[in-house]
């Protein structure tokens, strides 16, 4: 049953069903320790406590999330506490109850190899030009491997903020009867984007994990997992990989976040907040485009509140430096650039202020001489399995190495860049040329003995 509009009109559901539980009790003798109570604590205030108080089962949020399903229009919508990592780790539990081989992508987070890990299934990497690849490029792969490979799993947007054609893929997979899941946790604004088709809730699919505290305004640590209209996985389905991966005492504080989060996202004021900060990164681009090379942006992110910063001055490490001398901070840097993520939190101050940082930044690189610093093709390979990742991680022979010493040896552990969190190793991968260039050479791995 969904809770009636009146309801949603005043308090949250989730803070009513906090506060109205059994207020009038003198002595409680259960946990959590504090008692819902600050006591002696420096740093937190009486509320954070009480929120803390009692634990609720699953099935008391039913109509809270049956809301919430309505305001996103999916089939059912799941609060997570376990970030968009408990989401992907469910996705996979699911997935292997039907599916053997999976395609993904290169640009896939870590927790995707750590499901594998725990479910047994064996990776198909798309082969691609980039570590995002494009529609065509995984058409194609899953082509080649037709019957063979029966559900993909995509990380859409990628973390730099490059989108594909979701719409062409999701065509395909749902004509070749393919299982489509995927990872939107860099995406989680995007319904609320005048661009809102970006979203995979837009597009035929079968289960969408989103990371709410990145761009939607959350508590660190917060996630949804929706089942779009048009999925083939039952709420069943997800309940039983829930009650596997989701701890028995989740926290109402960030379950009190989740809601007031999404509630104010999916009002007017908010929206057009999201879409100010849109519109005021479209005038940093075009500020940008003014400039030529030596201060520029990648034109194939196409998230709206993302802008990647590169120069053929200079590397990344030095434009992140120039901008955190004038008081900017950034997501990321590598040696090609600088990811910006801009959020509903700026204000046109803020706005105003980056525009004139970045003019002072261009006059800086202006006067350098043009180089070439980075070439994006090192940052691709075609894993080469040796095994299953889940085989080599549980190995019992095995031992350590200078990665020098491993070429060609399969790999036991995953070794990884955060963020993004991408690894450039996995378990059961064999080492190869591409691992001693990018890695230094005397860092440790596990290897199959």
């Amino acid at each position: 049953m969904e809770p009636k509009a009146s309801d949603m009109d005043g308090k949250l559901s989730t803070y009513q069903m906090i506060t109205s539980h059994y207020p009038d009790i003198k002595v409680r003798l259960h946990t959590p320790a504090h008692q819902g109570v600050r006591g002696v604590s420096e740093y937190f205030d009486d509320r954070i406590y009480a929120y803390d108080l009692p634990f609720f089962n699953r099935d008391k949020f039913d109509n809270v999330e049956n809301y919430i399903s309505g305001l996103y229009k999916t089939k059912r919508t799941f609060f997570l506490t376990g970030g968009a990592t408990q989401g992907i780790l469910i996705a996979c539990a699911i997935l292997a109850r039907r599916h053997q081989k999976i395609a993904i992508g290169l640009n896939s987070h870590l927790s995707i190899i750590n499901g594998f890990i725990l479910s047994g299934i064996e990776p198909f990497f798309i082969p691609s030009r980039s570590l995002m690849p494009t529609d065509a490029e995984v058409i194609q792969a899953l082509e080649t491997r037709a019957g063979e490979v029966t559900a993909l799993f995509l990380t859409h947007p990628s973390y730099d903020g490059i989108t594909t054609d979701l719409g062409k893929i999701a065509k395909y997979c749902r004509s070749q009867n393919i299982e489509f899941i995927i990872d939107e946790a860099h995406g989680t604004h995007f319904p609320f984007l005048e661009e809102e088709k970006l979203s995979a809730l837009s597009q035929e699919s079968d289960l969408v994990v989103h990371s709410l505290h990145k761009f939607v305004g959350s508590l660190v640590q917060t996630a949804l997992l929706h089942l779009p209209e048009t999925s083939t996985i039952t709420e069943a389905e997800v309940l039983t990989a829930l009650s596997l991966l989701e701890t028995t005492s989740r926290s109402n504080l960030l379950l009190l976040s989740i809601e007031e989060a999404i509630r104010l996202a999916f009002g007017d004021e908010r929206k057009s907040i999201f879409q100010k900060a849109a519109r005021n990164c479209d005038n940093l681009r075009c500020l940008l485009d003014s400039w030529g090379n030596a201060l520029t942006y990648d034109s194939q992110v196409s998230d709206p509140l993302k802008i990647f910063l590169y120069s053929d001055r200079t590397t990344g490490e030095e434009i992140g430096k120039l901008l955190f001398e004038r008081s900017v901070d950034y997501e990321y840097l590598n040696q090609k650039g600088v990811l910006l993520i801009f959020s509903f939190q700026n204000t046109d101050d803020d706005f105003v202020y980056v525009a004139q940082v970045l003019a002072d930044v261009y006059k800086t690189l202006a006067a350098k001489e043009e180089r070439q610093f980075f070439d994006d093709r090192l940052l691709v390979r075609t894993p080469v399995m040796g095994c299953l990742p889940r085989e080599a991680f549980l190995a019992q022979q095995r031992k350590t190495l200078y990665l020098e010493e491993a070429k060609g040896m399969v790999s036991c552990n995953s070794i990884k860049i955060i963020p993004p969190c991408v690894p450039v190793l996995i378990p059961g991968e064999k080492i190869s040329d591409w691992h001693l260039k990018m890695l230094k050479p005397d860092t440790l791995v596990e290897v199959m003995i």
